[in-house]
């Protein structure tokens, strides 16, 4: 993640911005559940070139604000929960607060939305670790970076891999992070159906279909094909051979248009193509930016823009 500080005019007024980048899971299969039920993952994750934009600013609390919220959220996007509290950024912020048992500080949160919701992408994830990095920056030695992962863990499965980022292999919840070679700078390209997928129901429906969890040896070869030392694009081909998302059967049976969208992008020359996450975005690695911008010129791309769908060309981070 990219960020700046920012002194503002106001001498008890400093802001910190951070971008925070959408992710694709290249792969993403169950490794078994904990005795809570929650889902533990072998995951191979990417950082992207598109990204929200998060601001958090901090100012002294007057001495008349002390029943007032410590906490305050702004943010372009409509899809956002009314009840700021369940926003992931939000949280981050109050539990890293939590954490420094001060209540000295108002922060505001200002969210530029860009990567869409209910698509896989990562974006609440994001913006929470954004919030938490930029929190890191603005008190400095307050919490620990060990209570940092804690805080993490603790809002998503993906929060802990975004104060990482860049190619990793994800294990456990999510807060088992092994950077790998990078794969950055290979050309994508994103697309979303208007209907997105309920995370929480997408893993239910994968227990529900007697999903079977991954082998000892299936990870073994997913390790070793992801880690080879051959260039970024070489290693890609080969190793996407050994791919697949455990959950795009469950997605594609509550939105049959993930399919479509796949196909496309296969069909418009891929290298891989998928599903990220629970959904509802797919995305396509080319070999070319100029192999992308002749799909986008195409009539299938045509088609389903004219149906509503969302299209993002990006790159790898």
């Amino acid at each position: 993640m990219s960020s700046e500080d920012v002194i503002t005019g106001d001498p008890f007024i400093k802001s910190v911005k951070v971008d925070a980048p959408a992710k694709v899971n290249f792969f993403l299969r169950m490794d078994g559940k904990r005795e809570d039920g929650y889902h533990l993952l072998f995951s191979g994750f990417q950082t992207l070139a598109l990204h929200d934009e998060v601001t958090v600013s901090i100012r002294a609390r007057k001495e008349d604000e002390r029943d007032s919220a410590d906490i305050v959220l702004g943010a372009t996007s409509s899809s956002l929960p009314q009840d700021p509290t369940k926003n992931t950024a939000y949280r981050a912020a109050s539990r890293f607060l939590g954490k420094m048992a001060c209540d000295d500080y108002v922060v505001q949160i200002d969210l530029v939305k860009n990567i869409p919701s209910q698509a896989g992408l990562g974006g609440g994830s994001s913006d929470a670790a954004a919030v938490l990095q930029a929190l890191d920056r603005l008190f400095p030695g307050k919490v620990s970076r060990e209570d940092l992962l804690e805080i993490a863990v603790s809002i998503g499965a993906d929060v802990p891999f975004f104060l990482t980022g860049g190619t990793v292999l994800c294990e456990g919840i999510g807060e088992i992070v092994t950077p790998m070679p990078s794969l950055s700078g290979i050309p994508m390209l994103l697309l979303k159906p208007q209907r997105g997928v309920s995370t929480p129901a997408c893993y239910k429906a994968f227990d529900e279909m007697g999903g079977r969890n991954i082998t000892e040896e299936e990870k073994s070869v997913l390790k070793k094909e992801l880690s080879s030392s051959c260039e970024p694009m070489e290693r890609l081909s080969r190793a996407s051979a050994h791919w697949s998302n455990d959950l795009q059967a469950p997605a594609i049976d509550s939105v049959p248009e993930i399919a479509e969208g796949i196909a496309l992008l296969k069909n418009g020359g891929a290298v891989f193509s998928a599903m990220s996450g629970s959904g509802s975005a797919v995305f396509g690695f080319f070999d070319s930016d100029e192999t992308i911008d002749r799909l986008m010129q195409s009539p299938e791309f045509r088609k389903l823009s004219e149906a509503g769908w969302w299209a993002e060309k990006t790159s790898a981070l």
